[in-house]
C-alpha cells in the first residue's frame, strides 16, 4: 500500500515537472534567459557605475568610505572578479564629470533598459499583459532608483553591522551565517515584490513567499558553489584559475536569469490567471 502511494507521488511529481518544463519551453524560456543574461551583463555595470559615482560624490570627504561601501555592495560577485571590477569602476567614477551629460543619459538609458528586460521576461512567465510603453518606462525608472537606494541602504546597514560587530565581538561563524541569512531574506523580499509588480493580478501570498524564499536559497547555494569552484580552479589549473572568475561570473548571470524565469513560472502555476493560457 505504501509502495503504491510512493509510486503515485513520484508519478505526479514527474508529470508536474514535465508540465513545467513544457510550459517553460513554450514560453521561450531558454531564449528569454539568454536575453536577460545579456541584459544583466550590459546593464549591471552602468548601474553600479552610477551608484559608485554618486557614492564618490557624496562621500568625497572620506575617500576610504567609498571603497568600503563598494566592496560590501559587490559581495555577491566572486572575489577575483570583484577586485578587477572594483578597480575599473572606482577609477572611472573618480572622473565621472568628464563623461558629460550625454554619457550620463546613455548610462541611465542602459540601466533603465535592464529593468525593462526584467519586466518583459517575468511578465511572459507570469502570463501577465505588458504595460503601456510610457508607463512601463516609468516603472523601470522607479526600479532603477530603488536599486540605487537599496545600494545606499545596504551600505548603511553594513556599516552599522560592522560597528556593532567590532563593539560586541560576535563570533565569526555567527557573523558569516547571519550575513547569509540577512542577504537571503533581502533577496527573497525583492523577488516577492517583483512577482507582485509584474503579475498584475492577485497572487496567493504564502505560496508566492515560499517560492521567493526557495529561489533565494537556491541562489545562495549557487553563489557558494561558484566561489568554491573558483578557489579549486585557482589551485589546480593555473591558466583556468586566471580566467575562472570571468567564466563563473558569466555563468552566474545566466543561472540568475534562469532562476528568475523558472520561479516566475512556479508563481504563475500557484496563482494562475483567470483566462486560459
Amino acid at each position: 500500500m505504501r509502495r503504491g502511494r510512493k509510486r503515485t507521488f513520484f508519478a505526479r511529481l514527474g508529470r508536474g515537472l514535465g508540465d513545467l518544463l513544457a510550459k517553460y519551453n513554450r514560453r521561450n524560456g531558454p531564449l528569454l534567459a539568454k536575453g536577460l543574461g545579456f541584459s544583466f551583463l550590459f546593464g549591471l555595470i552602468p548601474l553600479l557605475f552610477l551608484s559608485v559615482s554618486l557614492a564618490g560624490y557624496l562621500y568625497r570627504v572620506a575617500p576610504g568610505l567609498q571603497r568600503f561601501i563598494t566592496e560590501e555592495f559587490l559581495a555577491f560577485i566572486p572575489t577575483q572578479a570583484r577586485s578587477v571590477l572594483l578597480s575599473h569602476i572606482t577609477t572611472a567614477s573618480g572622473n565621472w564629470g568628464a563623461i558629460g551629460i550625454l554619457g550620463i543619459l546613455i548610462l541611465l538609458g542602459i540601466s533603465v533598459a535592464l529593468f525593462d528586460s526584467i519586466e518583459r521576461a517575468l511578465a511572459t512567465m507570469l502570463s501577465a499583459p505588458r504595460r503601456k510603453f510610457h508607463f512601463g518606462r516609468l516603472i523601470s525608472l522607479a526600479l532603477m532608483v530603488g536599486a540605487v537606494l537599496c545600494f545606499f541602504g545596504a551600505a548603511a546597514l553594513s556599516t552599522t553591522a560592522t560597528y556593532f560587530r567590532n563593539a560586541i565581538s560576535f563570533s565569526p561563524a555567527l557573523v558569516y551565517w547571519g550575513g547569509k541569512v540577512l542577504s537571503g531574506l533581502m533577496f527573497a523580499f525583492i523577488l516577492l515584490g517583483l512577482y507582485y509588480l509584474f503579475a498584475r493580478r492577485r497572487l496567493r501570498f504564502w505560496p508566492t513567499l515560499g517560492i521567493a524564499i526557495g529561489a533565494s536559497l537556491a541562489w545562495q547555494i549557487i553563489v557558494s558553489l561558484g566561489s568554491g569552484l573558483i578557489r579549486y580552479a585557482g589551485r589546480r589549473v593555473i591558466v583556468f584559475g586566471a580566467l575562472a572568475w570571468v567564466t563563473v561570473f558569466l555563468i552566474y548571470l545566466r543561472v540568475l536569469a534562469e532562476l528568475l524565469l523558472f520561479s516566475s513560472l512556479l508563481v504563475s502555476r500557484a496563482s494562475p490567471p483567470q483566462e486560459t493560457e
